[in-house]
């Protein structure tokens, strides 16, 4: 019996051992892949840590695009509901109205261009006009100075050849300062200067009622009108030769230069 305890005793130990292997084989694997696993998770974790600032910052920029992105859809969608129907009378009769004022507005454009294209033209021409006129008014001054430097200077003595032959009595009229008088010659008056009183006759109708108050009395068949006008005066000798010319008279005006006087005679200015 001794004997066979011992062979039992010895196959279980036998056994034992047989077991053994599998278990460290196991344990190897398992502890293998705990390993693995670590590994991998320390990769995953050193991998966020080491990710660089552009890349980081690069992804925040993808974010803040996205979400304008985002924002400016919900505007156009807010704006897209905002529109009127398709169908809606109101903005089909605007429409329809400015159809039918974009041909009218055409046609105005066009002729606003052409308008425009004619004005320029004109005001070339009157351009090359302007230019062609002040080139004949600097050759006109030219000749004008050149007679004048040539002319002889004046001696203030005047001869009436209107009326040298002329048998009739003179009536001598001034005017200087505007204002008109009547000179009476006498046998000793040998010069005629510029008076300083008379009439003023600012406007037609002053000058023909000084005129007429001036010649009452005188006949155009017994006398005739000398007018001498001083400078500073001419303006108002047109008005005071028309009304002499309206009461039949005959009109010799003269020119006389400021400052000066003209020599007389008992006929009248010689």
């Amino acid at each position: 019996m001794s004997a066979g305890r011992r062979r039992r005793r010895g196959s279980r130990k036998g056994a034992s051992l047989a077991g053994d292997p599998l278990d460290l084989f196991l344990d190897a694997i398992t502890n293998a892949l705990g390993v693995i696993m670590f590994i991998l998770l320390m990769v995953v974790l050193f991998g966020r840590a080491t990710d660089s600032p552009a890349e980081t910052e690069k992804s925040q920029a993808e974010v803040r695009e996205l979400d304008r992105l985002r924002e400016e859809l919900r505007d156009l969608e807010a704006k897209l509901a905002a529109l009127p129907p398709a169908g809606d009378p109101e903005l089909a009769a605007r429409w329809k109205a400015a159809s039918e004022r974009l041909p009218q507005a055409e046609q105005e454009v066009d002729r606003l261009k052409a308008d425009t294209r004619k004005s320029e033209q004109d005001s070339l021409a009157a351009a090359a006009a302007l230019a062609e006129d002040r080139k004949s008014i600097e050759r006109l001054t030219a000749e004008a100075e050149k007679i004048q430097q040539s002319a002889k200077a004046p001696t203030g003595f005047v001869r009436v050849s209107r009326f040298q032959q002329d048998n009739r009595k003179s009536v001598i009229l001034t005017l200087a300062g505007g204002k008109l008088s009547r000179f009476r010659a006498t046998a000793d008056t040998k010069e005629i200067s510029a008076p300083k009183t008379g009439s003023d006759v600012p406007d037609a109708a002053a000058a023909a009622e000084a005129v007429a108050k001036l010649l009452d009395g005188y006949l155009p068949t017994t006398h005739r009108v000398e007018l001498l006008v001083w400078e500073g005066s001419f303006r108002q000798a047109k008005l005071v030769e028309q009304a002499i010319l309206d009461r039949g008279f005959d009109s010799n005006p003269l020119p006389v230069r400021a400052g000066t006087s003209i020599q007389s005679g008992t006929g009248g200015v010689q």
